[in-house]
């Protein structure tokens, strides 16, 4: 690509399944929607400092892209930006990002994802069926809930930190994760809502900090590796079958 081109059409490259490597010019701000939409061969791709935005479905069904280094200048991953990237197995996400919805479903080798500080926002089903996805860091700013920004859990997701200044788990935040064993709730953390943790069958124990106050309906229930549970002496309420 020559250099002083400052953005990639829609759909430039798309469906150019001999294309196998692509270095962009330095000068490149934005790449436009599809530009490389189904390049099923493309392995390799530089990414310029500078670049702030990749459209939606520009990768999409790129199989045969591993890797990707997202330049800390990046600002916007599009909708299904990496939909069906099954050969990807890592992505270094920086700070101030949206991230659209679908943007790396079907990423079915992705092993893990640290989400960074300054995130703007994540859309629905971000890491939907990344089947591999084994351990995710959510750096959330103080007083955000987890069901403003979390992905959607997959059932292969074995580990989750949780930080600082967290003060509530939304409902259905964690449903479903049956590989899920190890959880750090934060001190700070006041409300777990309904189902949050249902179904969480590797969960074999749970620290609730003393400063939580409720407990959603169903929260743990479907825990069927969870032998005891201490409540905190400031809990309130207790949805009905939480555990």
């Amino acid at each position: 690509l020559p250099e002083g081109m400052t953005h990639l059409p829609d759909d430039a490259f798309r469906g150019r399944t001999s294309l196998v490597s692509v270095a962009c010019p330095s000068s490149l701000v934005s790449i436009g929607w599809r530009a490389f939409c189904g390049c099923s061969a493309l392995a390799r791709v530089t990414l310029p400092a500078g670049l702030t935005s990749i459209g939606s479905c520009t990768f999409r069904n790129c199989s045969s892209l591993a890797s990707v280094t997202l330049p800390a200048t990046l600002t916007s991953i599009g909708a299904s930006a990496f939909w069906g990237c099954s050969a990807l197995t890592s992505a270094a996400l920086p700070a101030g990002l949206t991230i659209g919805y679908w943007a790396f479903y079907r990423c079915s080798a992705l092993t893990s994802a640290a989400l960074p500080a300054g995130l703007a926002s994540i859309g629905e089903d971000a890491f939907e069926c990344c089947d591999s996805l084994a351990s995710i860091t959510l750096p959330l700013p103080d007083g955000l809930s987890i069901d403003d920004a979390a992905p959607s859990p997959c059932s292969t997701l074995a580990s989750v930190t949780l930080p600082a200044g967290l003060t509530s788990i939304g409902n259905d935040a964690f449903s479903g994760c049956s590989s899920l064993a190890h959880v750090t709730l934060p001190a700070g953390l006041t409300s777990i809502g309904d189902e949050a943790f249902f179904g969480c069958s590797s969960l074999a124990s749970i620290d609730l900090p003393a400063t939580l106050t409720s407990i959603g309906g169903c929260a743990f229930s479907g825990c069927s590796a969870l032998t005891s549970v201490t409540l905190p002496a400031g809990l309130v309420s207790i949805g009905d079958e939480a555990f």
